[in-house]
């Protein structure tokens, strides 16, 4: 009896340390990584994420976005031999020939699923007329998404000391490319096979580079992208993307991986960051479009019920599963009075939530109906003139003074008439 208390004793430990390792933040043996909510970017877990580094493939992603958004999926591209010869040393690619003619759909699975350097260079020497102007585009594009410690030098990755990024930036624009349909479908995808061309009558398949993608089991989300990275001074990066079965999405970065093993570990790592990211936290609804908000009193009206404020927008969060970790507050801006006359949908205020003290997002609040104002009472004065300034009152004013004015003459004659009458009859008497 004794021997078992001691086992269920060590049995209780040790199940509690694995509990505890699970909720603890990965600690990864590579040069840089971050895990981000796909949906807000709010960060879930990083390291060095604002360090630079070599992206190697992982450029390719910038390269796609500018090529979905310039492009056209159907426009015909014809392969020079600038764009062969500047695929690098040992770089990767699926053997396209100078005068190939391949449709922009289709160099973009190649450049994504198998990661062929030449696409990347077809791609922007179509679209920005040389490489130059369109790594111009790449450099500028980045900016407006919110980088900072980002350069490009190529559209494919190939090594150069001014070719670099962060984490950081790179979450941005993996997080941006999966809004666009035509790259998250690309992604997405197993495989692919280049249909003939005027230079090869058959391709291969070519599976994806995206070997964890290809070989996850998880039962708690599914991978669904996104690129892989690899040169000699990079080392191996991976940006991977996952979504569970309550729409909750989360992107993981990880960049300069060189150690033993490194293009396993590289998977290996993003792993443990997406495994991390769905075991501790959740999609939270923090509020519901249409739901009433709260009711306020509104001053100069007759109604007594007071006034529903509405919500304009669904907010929903990823936090943390543990509520005593979530550290969110709530701020309502309301006027303290409000008046009449309102307007159903009229902007009463809005309600704003902060984690940690940094805005997380606001939410508008609007009149859930029309609330009239409430006339003054109007002194005698004022009823006066106005019944003075209605013009059928001012004819019947003008005919009473008439008539009054004819009887008051009338009556006078008479009396006049009267007297003289009377000063005859006394004359004659």
């Amino acid at each position: 009896m004794k021997r078992l208390s001691i086992f269920l004793l060590i049995l209780l430990i040790f199940l509690s340390n694995i509990s505890i390792v699970s909720s603890q933040q990965p600690s990864l043996a590579a040069g840089s990584y971050i895990l981000i909510d796909s949906e807000s970017g709010a960060v879930l877990c990083e390291k060095n994420s604002t360090i630079t580094h070599y992206p190697a493939s992982m450029t390719k992603i910038m390269t796609a976005i500018l090529a979905i958004e310039m492009g056209n999926p159907e426009q015909i591209m014809t392969a020079t031999q600038s764009a062969i010869d500047g695929i690098g040393v040992n770089g990767s690619n699926i053997g396209i020939i100078p005068g190939e003619k391949i449709s922009l759909e289709h160099l973009l699975q190649a450049l994504l699923i198998t990661s062929a350097n030449e696409t990347a260079n077809i791609i922007a020497e179509h679209l920005g007329g040389t490489e130059a102007e369109f790594i111009s585009l790449m450099n500028e594009r980045a900016k407006e998404l919110g980088a900072v410690e980002t350069h490009f030098a190529n559209a494919c990755g190939i090594h150069d000391p001014m070719h670099f990024t962060t984490a950081s930036d790179m979450a941005k624009f993996a997080r941006y490319a999966m809004t666009l349909p035509e790259f998250r479908e690309i992604v997405s995808a197993p495989s692919f096979t280049m249909p003939a061309t005027n230079k090869h009558p058959t391709w291969p398949v070519m599976p994806n580079t995206n070997k964890l993608m290809l070989s996850d089991k998880s039962d708690k989300y599914k991978i669904n992208g996104i690129k892989t990275g690899y040169t000699g001074p990079a080392g191996h990066n991976l940006v991977s993307s996952a979504i569970n079965s309550e729409g909750m999405e989360l992107i993981a970065v990880v960049m300069a991986v060189k150690n033993e093993g490194a293009s396993e570990n590289v998977q290996l790592y993003s792993k443990e960051l997406l495994d991390y990211g769905f075991n501790n936290f959740e999609k939270v609804n923090l509020l519901e479009k249409g739901k009433v908000y709260r009711n306020v009193k509104v001053e100069n009206t007759d109604d007594i019920y007071g006034l529903d404020l509405i919500t304009t927008a669904d907010l929903t969060c990823v936090l943390p599963k543990d509520k005593s970790l979530r550290n969110i507050k709530e701020v309502q801006h309301i006027s303290d009075t409000i008046y009449a006359p309102v307007n159903k949908g009229d902007i009463m205020g809005y309600v704003e939530f902060f984690k940690n003290d940094i805005p997380m997002a606001k939410v508008e609040l609007v009149a859930a109906r029309t609330l009239e104002h409430k006339p003054e009472p109007e002194s005698l004065k004022s009823v006066a003139k106005k019944v003075y300034d209605n013009i059928f009152v001012k004819i019947g004013l003008c005919v009473v003074g008439f008539i009054l004015l004819f009887i008051l003459l009338r009556f006078t004659l008479r009396r006049i008439s009267r007297k003289i009458n009377s000063n005859r009859h006394s004359r004659y008497s």
